[in-house]
């Protein structure tokens, strides 16, 4: 009977270890299950904050202008896009042809175009077909606060400053459109529709050298900081630093001081080349181009290689401004 007992006994203990083993193991597998649905689902909280985050920036965050910032093509598009909400007609009509294209812009003289402005600046005309358009702009002063005058033919439609002009694009949110044609733009090009004018001024005898060199230029691009001018008049070129040419249709002539003007393309920018009587051009010859740095109007004076002597500005305090100042499309 006692051995019968002492049996008894070690089977019951043998059952509640048993039981006790069982209900740890449970526990334990519980507990695990729980931290890792707890795991799972704190990582996903954090994932749906991060991409909330993320949504949220990319839905506040848009690209913007920079007034000061901005290149020559930059600007003519940002000049283009506004005038194009703002004033529609013929500013839209360009701007909606240049997203298909390119947008061009042609340089004009007041005196061609019938503008009557207090600006001495070119005029801008602005095409997305290639042809002479009737949407136009005028620019003064440098900077930000460059003031923009904008015009339908000769109307003029209002005078605001660039730094207006990108406030209210960047309100539009309008700065990838204005980048999208900034990069298809394209400066100083030949618009059809001015080849009769061309031809005229080509043909006349009073008049040889094209419009876009004539004026008074400045340069202190001397070395030591003094200003020197250039004169270019219909058929004359005077720089003061000592060259003087009266510029001839024909490139025959007996007076030394008579010269002949051809036109070249060198690296990639078209230039005239202005030659004594008697010889060809190359190395004696003076090389200018009609073309644009930091939105104005500029010469480019080169050599026969096209290495940039001296840039000319329309002003004595803008050549100041940018004296001995090197740009990254001339050539050194």
């Amino acid at each position: 009977m006692k051995h019968k007992l002492t049996v008894l006994v070690a089977i019951s203990a043998a059952l509640t270890l048993a039981g006790c083993s069982q209900t740890a193991q449970s526990n334990t597998q519980s507990s695990q299950s729980s931290q890792s649905k707890t795991s799972k689902v704190a990582k996903n909280s954090s994932d749906n904050s991060n991409t909330s985050t993320a949504s949220s920036k990319n839905k506040d965050t848009y690209t913007k202008l920079s007034a000061s910032k901005m290149d020559y093509k930059t600007t003519a598009s940002a000049i283009a896009v506004y005038a194009a909400q703002k004033y529609g007609d013929t500013w839209e009509i360009a701007v909606n042809a240049a997203k298909q294209g390119n947008l061009g812009i042609a340089f004009r003289s007041k005196d061609a175009t019938g503008i009557t402005s207090d600006n001495d600046g070119d005029v801008y005309e602005v095409s997305g077909t290639g042809k002479s358009s009737n949407a136009r702009y005028m620019l003064a002063g440098d900077g930000a606060d460059k003031q923009v005058t904008i015009f339908v033919k000769q109307r003029n439609l209002g005078t605001t400053s660039l730094k207006d002009i990108v406030a209210y694009l960047n309100q539009k949110n309008d700065a990838d459109l204005v980048k999208q044609l900034a990069e298809k733009t394209q400066l100083n090009v030949k618009l059809a529709g001015d080849e009769d004018t061309q031809k005229t001024t080509n043909n006349s005898s009073a008049s040889v050298i094209p419009s876009s060199l004539q004026g008074t230029w400045y340069t202190a691009d001397t070395g030591n900081g003094n200003i020197d001018t250039l004169t270019v008049t219909d058929n004359k070129i005077n720089d003061e630093a000592g060259f003087s040419m009266n510029v001839k249709a024909k490139t025959s002539g007996s007076s030394t001081s008579d010269g002949y003007m051809k036109q070249t393309t060198i690296n990639g920018i078209s230039f005239y080349s202005f030659t004594n009587m008697g010889q060809t051009p190359g190395q004696g010859s003076t090389y200018l181009a009609p073309h644009t740095e930091d939105g104005q109007s500029v010469i480019v004076s080169a050599n026969s290689n096209g290495r940039t002597n001296a840039v000319y500005w329309k002003s004595e305090a803008l050549a100041k401004k940018n004296s001995n100042k090197q740009f990254s499309d001339l050539k050194y």
